[in-house]
């Protein structure tokens, strides 16, 4: 079958090229980075290229939501071509494990956890499946595993490792594909299968944090008192806490991996692969000890021997150890893998194929360098909305460069905002750098009359004003206030951070975003020493990589918050870029938000 005999809707002319580009490459064993709008259909348009190959696929995506809306499309391509392509989402523990010892505990731990709860015969539900004859359905999401295990007292969790290896397609998070340890333990082979990595705007850091870890005073005290606890000397935990103590101040201060790793063989007085074989089979007796006890199976000295095997076996001159006091008075050592790469191109390479794509990747040729994939085909689409609804304007005169915040600043943002609000109606969403700016900026507003108190709350041009929530729970019924009051005549506001709980991920069609504004662009803070290395490590790899780099990480947050207005072809927005550093750097700005070219916002 073409791709286009399995495309689920009447395809609009960017999604034929869509499809074109990428069915050739996925059958011929390519890379193909793709950059196409929110609302595109990117998600229908890569599995009708995909299952087109006649190979098994690996979805990896974020969020619950996305798992969700990939195993919509794969019946809606089931129905509309006669198929039966079988799938299943390869979810965490978290979102399947019924055995509440185990679906608290961070991801590695769970997977130890329910060894150790298996092995001694302290979980309930049956995991030997091999010979389960169940009547599961081709499309098989985590809500109906959930109601399987307990219909059946079946662990949900195995039952999906059963069924992902016998589907079409398997739908995972990130840390299951690219982390090559749990990968190993869930059984997931990537060779010979066609992958597709969504949302992959973050994958420089989903890279970085799949190599990275940390270690903790409080998490070596736990250890500490696991060691007590069945009679083991803890001498070598000790004197990581005195070399943590003794190298940990208010102000964060950085190594390179070569010297962190000599640093911290001369503060444990051996070798530190020696330690880790010495200790590494306790691991189970503390586990063993505290589900005997009554108490969860979770073991701080697996975590400190983890932190360890990576500092010893990792490729330290890709790596920085950071030395800092937690906001809550925590001292911490965090390792920092520098280079995405490392993660990420193995996984790509293993691969028969591969699809990587996002609303923002732009500029391409930097993403894949900084990705080492410079072998990758790149396709930059157009936005599927009429190019007549995307209007797209900047302002000149205002900033929020470090040197340029001021309160006169901000008061200068109200004003011209106001001016431009009240030709936008119903929703609008005003993204800040952070959100004490976010807050200030509200402060400033209010005492200059730009905004307005009013019975029930503050009002700007008429339009009620709603802060993100800090919290999911609350900011899930905030942003449902708020999409009421836009859908009505006087519409909203919604005030938000970039890189928060709106910017990514969330859609906020039609009347729910008639215009987005961007205060300034959100660069990552130059004096944190681990922005500083991440520039010098790129920068050392090639010539202004890493300069190149800060500036693509700040146009790629704003380009995501952007990115979501526009969610189908008939649908219209209008993008404010307020600040001048937008006209100086348009190369970095997606090329769907400039399909109408750029217009400057006059005084």
């Amino acid at each position: 079958m073409k791709p286009i005999d399995l495309f689920p809707y009447e395809p609009y002319p960017e999604q034929l090229e869509f499809m074109r580009d990428a069915g050739p490459v996925l059958l011929e064993g390519g890379i193909l980075v793709a950059e196409a709008c929110n609302g595109f259909g990117k998600t229908a348009c890569a599995l009708a290229s995909s299952l087109s190959t006649g190979r098994k696929i690996i979805y990896a995506t974020r969020t619950h939501e996305q798992v969700r809306q990939v195993l919509n499309e794969i019946q809606q391509i089931n129905k509309k071509a006669g198929t039966e392509f079988s799938a299943t989402a390869l979810a965490s523990r978290q979102n399947l494990c019924l055995n509440n010892v185990c679906k608290r505990l961070p991801l590695s731990e769970a997977i130890e956890a329910c060894r150790i709860l298996r092995k001694t015969h302290r979980c309930p539900y049956r995991t030997d499946i091999t010979n389960l004859d169940l009547p599961l359905p081709s499309v098989l999401s985590v809500e109906r595993m959930i109601r399987y295990g307990k219909e059946r007292s079946i662990c949900p969790y195995f039952l999906s490792r059963k069924a992902a290896s016998e589907s079409t397609v398997v739908v995972a998070p990130y840390q299951y594909i690219f982390n090559e340890n749990i990968r190993v333990k869930v059984g997931l082979s990537i060779g010979g299968k066609v992958l597709i990595f969504d949302e992959a705007h973050n994958a420089d850091k989903i890279g970085q944090e799949v190599l990275s870890d940390s270690l903790s005073e409080r998490g070596l005290n736990n250890a500490v008192k696991e060691l007590e606890l069945i009679e083991y000397s803890p001498d070598f935990l000790e004197r990581l806490l005195d070399h943590l103590n003794k190298e940990a101040s208010s102000v964060p201060s950085l190594k390179s991996g070569s010297n962190f790793f000599s640093d911290l063989e001369k503060a444990l007085g051996e070798s530190i692969s020696s330690i880790i074989n010495l200790y590494a089979p306790i691991v189970d007796e503390i586990r063993e000890y505290k589900i005997s006890e009554g108490r969860v199976p979770v073991c701080y000295l697996n975590g400190i021997l983890n932190f360890l095997l990576l500092v010893e076996s990792g490729e330290r001159e890709s790596y920085v150890a950071i030395y800092r006091i937690s906001r809550f008075g925590m001292k911490i050592i965090e390792y920092r893998c520098l280079d995405p790469s490392l993660a990420i191109k193995p996984v790509i390479e293993e691969a028969h194929s591969a699809l990587i794509m996002s609303g923002t990747l732009s500029p391409m040729e930097y993403f894949t360098e900084i990705l080492s994939l410079s072998e990758a085909k790149c396709r930059t689409y157009s936005a599927i909305a009429k190019p007549e609804n995307i209007r797209t304007y900047v302002d000149t005169l205002v900033s929020t460069r470090f040197k340029e915040r001021s309160d006169e600043m901000l008061r200068i943002y109200g004003e011209r905002v106001s001016k431009l609000v009240k030709n936008v109606p119903n929703g609008v969403l005003i993204f800040f750098p952070q959100r004490e700016m976010m807050k200030r900026a509200l402060d400033v507003w209010l005492r200059n009359g730009f905004i307005k108190k009013g019975r029930d709350g503050l009002f700007l041009f008429g339009k009620k004003i709603f802060e993100e929530g800090e919290s999911a729970r609350e900011n899930a019924c905030i942003v449902n206030e708020y999409k009421k009051a836009a859908r009505t005549k006087e519409g909203a506001i919604l005030l938000a951070v970039f890189r928060g709980r709106n910017s990514e991920g969330s859609n906020f069609p039609y009347e729910e975003a008639r215009g987005i504004f961007n205060i300034g662009l959100p660069y990552a803070d130059y004096k944190d020493p681990v922005v500083k290395a991440q520039i010098k490590y790129l920068n050392k790899r090639k010539p202004k990589l890493g300069n190149l780099w800060y500036v693509m990480d700040a146009f790629r947050a704003a380009n995501q918050a952007l990115g979501r207005g526009i969610r189908h072809r008939d649908d219209w927005c209008h993008f404010f870029l307020m600040d001048k550093r937008y006209i100086s750097h348009r190369r970095f700005i997606s090329r769907w938000i400039l399909i109408n070219g750029i217009e400057k916002i006059h005084p």
